[in-house]
């Protein structure tokens, strides 16, 4: 599985690559650790876009995208970890931006 991570938004409106991880290079444990990450918060089955609690014009973003086989999908969220249902996807791009280290 393929999984990348950018961050849009703020002031100037830039993309920064957050992450590139390709799980068949991981070690077993971990390539599981992101397997059950992307489980537990139900990454297939979440909408495009992903709402959060804070309202703003220059609010930075996470555009996450995972691609296993054929399936291939993209999620987009706040970047901003006020809002504890986006918690899991939070979680998700801080272990990803730790492997791709």
């Amino acid at each position: 599985m393929e999984i990348t991570v950018k961050r849009r938004g703020g002031f100037a409106g830039l993309t920064e690559h957050v992450a590139a991880v390709n799980t068949a290079q991981l070690d077993a444990a971990a390539a599981q650790r992101v397997a059950h990450m992307l489980q537990r918060s139900g990454f297939f089955d979440l909408p495009a876009t992903v709402s959060g609690g804070t309202v703003g014009a220059d609010l930075y973003y996470y555009e996450i995208t995972a691609t296993e086989g054929n399936r291939q999908h993209t999620v987009t969220c706040p970047a901003d970890e006020s809002n504890p249902e986006t918690a899991p996807l939070h979680q998700l791009v801080q272990t990803l931006t730790q492997m791709a280290v």
